[in-house]
């Protein structure tokens, strides 16, 4: 119930935000799909999530967010998957592989945790190992703009404009889920991060 009254809600007021989206025709539409994003907002699940509206989206958040009881049922109701950072969070990748194979579009911030919007910070193995046993696509997404709309010291929310990018869908993997080493999960992960950088790039060439 709460994620569909989001759903309705939330698109009557992105023109405040002249908000856009970029490179939606390359998600895919069938199967399960992993989507891989920059952070800089705690709004970037909300325009991540009214980019592919049509969509149900199951985002990766770090579990220190469930604590607060109201926020954290919350959360639940939105189909979030409390993740714990700073390590390999077994829990939340089994979960989030079930997802996936039940073709599922599961969010993830690589990074982490916000980051400061000029530089991408160095992503966690974790969105590599997820794809390499799920063998499902990673689609690269670059949201700018929210930080400006609700930056890291700040409570209230601004009007700026927000576009949200999406990449080429990058196939780590053949069909059959595998299972690679430590050395391979990291550079699934640097794949990731470059698909991820090279929209932020395009973000900022004219005409964009």
């Amino acid at each position: 119930m709460w994620y569909r009254a989001l759903q309705i809600f939330l698109p009557l007021i992105m023109p405040i935000f002249r908000f856009r989206v970029v490179g939606k025709e390359d998600v895919p539409t069938t199967g399960g799909v992993i989507l891989a994003a920059n952070h800089v907002s705690y709004l970037d699940p909300l325009f991540i999530g009214v980019a592919l509206v049509e969509h149900q989206l199951h985002f990766m958040a770090k579990k220190e967010l469930f604590r607060f009881p109201f926020f954290g049922a919350l959360l639940r109701r939105l189909y979030t998957v409390p993740v714990r950072r700073g390590q390999m969070d077994y829990t939340a990748i089994r979960q989030s592989l079930r997802l996936l194979k039940e073709g599922e579009i599961v969010a993830v911030f690589p990074e982490g945790t916000r980051g400061d919007g000029m530089a991408l910070q160095e992503a966690g193995e974790g969105i590599g190992f997820l794809a390499a046993w799920s063998g499902c696509p990673i689609v690269p997404v670059y949201v700018q703009g929210s930080g400006k709309v609700l930056p890291r010291d700040k409570r209230i929310p601004r009007v700026h404009p927000v576009t949200v990018y999406f990449g080429h869908p990058l196939r780590l993997g053949n069909e059959t889920p595998h299972k690679e080493s430590r050395r391979d999960h990291r550079r699934l992960t640097e794949e990731v991060m470059k698909g991820i950088a090279e929209l932020k790039a395009r973000s900022h060439s004219p005409g964009a």
